[in-house]
């Protein structure tokens, strides 16, 4: 019997990266950001379900249809993964939900075979290498958490790091790189259209290395990859790259309304995500190489930097857009920093040094880890649905006091449009606002918000004394503290009462 199998250096941190994946999946739960949920989620199960939650089809919108400024590539795969519930199983939302994070963990151990498999093409001959980069990329820091979330910045990795793989297979490209690079490099764009930035950074690199037919090869094949994976847009807009011209559209006209930040931002993310200090030896050991580095690590360091230097440049800066070349810039950073490092005489003297911040950084890491795993994002928000779920509720009104964020349908098997009393902008009398819920009455209200919270509530039990207190369902821990940390971080408890007889109508 053949044991090599079992004594593969991979072998161990696909299995810890598993268990750690799984773990998340089944003790985490809710979402981590607005758009993982809202424009992922919601939108596939209702399409699943008949529905257009969001008014993303065009047959679904009133007067000239406008091409909704999100994917729809990413979003179409998790739409066949709700019919594929439809006739399988499971058919209750959270198990769905916790199924869709079991399945990206799944996804995302690509990013650790992959990473080893760059790390070993970058420096063949040092295995460890590439074993410690797995050990990075399955065990530390935020990487189980980010893993299990629908998210599109994570989603789009796989495909990238094949895509820089098939770049470094050999110093002339032959016909299967360049066919493993475009297809890698087209299947992330397709995800993320951000990433044809790497695909535009890479052309001047190939040009420099004098390889006209892989420049030539790998950007049809990207281009063709794309085209094939936006082909959707003919069926339901009835034209090629619609969705990729209404997302230009919305950024180009939405610019006032995104998150700002210095152009340094994203640097100090970089600093933060891969621990100090040791992502300083990264980025140093990533971008520091020198006039020795051979021409395949420029295939992957340029393409990484003109991404990085996109984003600092654009105005809309959120966290998670970087996400998609951090593995790789982990890749090149720990290659980098071991060539620089062992021709360094001072580092040569402080080995124990180096030794010592590794040491600090799995130390951090592993906290970092053990305290995000059981994360439930919106824990609040996602109970309170559940709830509805559970009582079988067919409608339901939310007040909104301190916080106006939207409620996360999906949960409550329904898609039926709320009733909502936003009191942040405008205080009317109760019973005025209750005498609108009138043709659909709610048989449930919900009350969100943290300080002012109790005021409102008051406010709606004084106007209608019939209203029967239910339950409060408070935020999880680590929202507050994300709250603390950030208070554009929203939090918020939520009150629920059942209407009965009270509301005022005939």
């Amino acid at each position: 019997m053949n044991h090599s199998a079992w004594r593969h250096p991979l072998l161990l941190p696909l299995l810890a990266g598993l268990l750690l994946r799984l773990a998340a999946a089944l003790y985490g739960g809710g979402y981590l950001m607005h758009d993982d949920h809202f424009l992922v989620v919601e939108a596939a199960a209702s399409w699943a379900d008949g529905e257009d939650y969001n008014n993303w089809l065009p047959w679904n919108q009133k007067g000239t249809p406008q091409a909704h400024p999100a994917n729809f590539a990413y979003v179409g795969s998790q739409y066949l993964l709700f019919e594929l519930f439809h006739l399988t199983g499971p058919h209750h939302p959270s198990h769905q939900a916790l199924v869709l994070r079991i399945l990206h963990g799944l996804y995302s151990l690509l990013t650790v075979v992959l990473g080893y498999m760059l790390a070993r093409a970058l420096s063949p001959d040092c295995k460890q290498t590439a074993t410690t980069v797995a050990w990075i990329l399955s065990a530390s820091g935020l990487w189980p958490l980010l893993s299990v979330h629908q998210l599109v910045e994570m989603a789009c990795i796989p495909p990238l790091m094949l895509g820089f793989w098939g770049l470094v297979r050999s110093s002339r490209l032959q016909w299967q790189d360049i066919l493993i690079a475009g297809i890698g490099i087209g299947v992330a764009t397709g995800m993320r259209y951000q990433c044809g930035v790497i695909g535009i950074a890479l052309a001047p690199v190939l040009l420099a290395q004098h390889q006209w037919r892989a420049l030539v090869g790998v950007g049809a094949t990207a281009l063709g990859t794309f085209a094939v994976m936006q082909a959707p847009d003919l069926y339901v807009w009835g034209a090629p790259f619609t969705q990729l011209r209404g997302y230009i559209d919305y950024n180009a006209t939405h610019a006032g309304n995104f998150p700002k930040g210095p152009w340094y931002q994203y640097l100090l993310t970089l600093l933060g995500m891969m621990v100090p200090p040791v992502s300083v030896m990264l980025l140093w050991g990533a971008f520091h190489r020198g006039r020795s580095a051979p021409d395949i690590w420029w295939r992957v360091v340029v393409p990484i930097a003109g991404f990085l230097v996109f984003h600092s440049a654009y105005i809309n800066k959120q966290e998670r857009f970087i996400l998609p070349v951090v593995p790789a810039l982990i890749v090149v950073g720990w290659i980098g920093w071991q060539t620089w490092s062992q021709r360094s005489q001072w580092w040569n003297r402080h080995r124990q040094l180096e030794r010592g911040l590794w040491g600090a950084f799995w130390v951090i890491s592993s906290v970092l880890m053990a305290a995000s795993l059981p994360y439930s994002g919106k824990h609040s928000r996602v109970k309170a649905m559940e709830f509805l779920y559970a009582q079988g509720a067919e409608n339901f009104a939310m007040v909104q006091v301190d916080s106006g964020a939207m409620p996360p349908q999906f949960y409550s098997g329904k898609w039926n449009s709320y009733h909502i009393d936003n009191r942040r902008e405008q205080q009317r009398p109760p019973l005025q606002v209750a005498k609108t819920w009138c043709a659909s009455p709610p048989g449930f209200i919900l009350f969100q918000g943290d300080r002012h919270l109790g005021e409102a509530v008051s406010q709606y039990k004084a106007a209608m004394p019939g209203l029967r207190y239910v339950t409060t369902i408070a935020p999880s821990r680590t929202d507050r503290w994300l709250h603390e940390l950030n208070p554009i971080n929203s939090v918020e408890r939520i009150m629920i009462y059942a209407t009965g007889d009270a509301l005022p109508c005939p």
